[in-house]
């Protein structure tokens, strides 16, 4: 009856409508929208360690249950280990990796396989995800590799590079504490001493622009100097770097399930790529996926893109049965009989 008299009303009746609609407007850009998802991880649980022992937290050794916080390293030697960030997402860390829990998870060297909704970062690339799996690789010279299984991942330069000052001091150890050393600021007014004063005709003072005049004609030839004519070598054009060149660089590239981009130290993207079938097979049979007790939650959807891009290739990861509820035999109910 009360919602019935509100209706009737048309003020309450308007009013209504508009809560309703904007209900609907803003519930749907919620549910259907594809904006990357910048998921800030501030911590990351250890769930796994296989290959031995060396997982370090801050330096020091790791074990199953730890815990690394915001501004703390997670660093592999001959290991592997999987952690569970707190927004539920799933990494595991390849051997010889080094790990910053920060705004987003920076990978400063190894390989990084992520799985949910943390944004993983290099110095010079930040990733928003969709929802994927993908890795993140970075070289000792600093190059990347970002790869999808899949999902989307955007991959943008950053403006600014990513830096370590937001990380705490490292404790070692032996207990003792790692504190940045400054430099020391140097005189800008030394008294050094002349042993060797210079002749009395040598000049002490010098024009601040002195400006250079180059003679008007070749003296050899006699003739006008001609401009410089670059040729290309074997007909291949001339590396142009400048302004234009830079800015004709893309800041932002969009990864679907199945490609690839490479990224170098500076942050220029290359050119998006698909990944090949052994390519796809070498990273499904690598460290990443195999030697731990557990698989990664969207395994099941890695396995249907492989299954799209390479239909006649088997899944080489064997995933378990769903087993199927054992239900008893029922007797068989005994019914009338009919004369008819």
């Amino acid at each position: 009856m009360l919602l019935r008299n509100l209706l009737k009303c048309p003020q309450t009746s308007n009013r209504l409508a508009v809560l309703f609609t904007s209900v609907c407007v803003f519930g749907g850009v919620t549910t259907f929208g594809v904006a990357p998802t910048f998921a800030q991880s501030t911590q990351a649980t250890v769930q796994e360690i296989i290959d031995g022992n060396q997982v370090f937290i801050q330096n020091k050794q790791a074990a199953l249950n730890d815990i690394a916080k915001q501004r703390q390293q997670v660093r592999t030697g001959q290991s592997r280990t999987s952690l569970l960030f707190n927004t539920g997402a799933v990494a595991r860390l390849s051997a010889n990796s080094v790990l910053n829990i920060g705004q987003c998870a920076r990978l400063k060297r190894g390989t990084i396989l992520i799985n949910g909704a943390v944004n993983a970062c290099s110095a010079s690339i930040t990733t928003g995800v969709r929802g994927t799996t993908y890795l993140l690789e970075v070289d000792e010279s600093g190059n990347q590799q970002v790869k999808v299984l899949e999902g989307e991942v955007v991959v943008k330069r950053n403006a600014i590079p990513v830096a370590d000052d937001d990380l705490e001091d490292s404790e070692l150890i032996d207990g003792s504490m790692t504190k940045p050393v400054t430099p020391a600021t140097p005189n800008k007014n030394p008294k050094v001493k002349d042993d060797n004063p210079s002749p009395s005709n040598f000049p002490t003072t010098f024009p601040r622009n002195p400006q250079i005049i180059l003679p008007p004609n070749d003296p050899q030839n006699a003739r006008p100097l001609e401009p410089l004519n670059i040729k290309p070598l074997e007909n291949k054009p001339v590396l142009q770097v400048g302004q234009e060149a830079a800015s004709s660089q893309s800041s932002e590239v969009v990864l679907r399930a199945g490609e690839k981009v490479e990224v170098d130290q500076k942050g220029v993207l290359g050119v998006i790529q698909e990944l090949t079938e052994n390519e796809f097979v070498g990273l499904l049979t690598g460290n990443l996926f195999q030697g731990f007790t557990s698989q990664i939650p969207g395994i099941e959807k890695v396995r249907d893109v492989f299954g799209g891009l390479f239909p006649r290739a088997n899944f080489p990861i064997s995933l378990p049965n769903i087993p199927l509820p054992n239900i008893p035999n029922l007797p068989t109910p005994n019914l009338p009989r009919f004369p008819f």
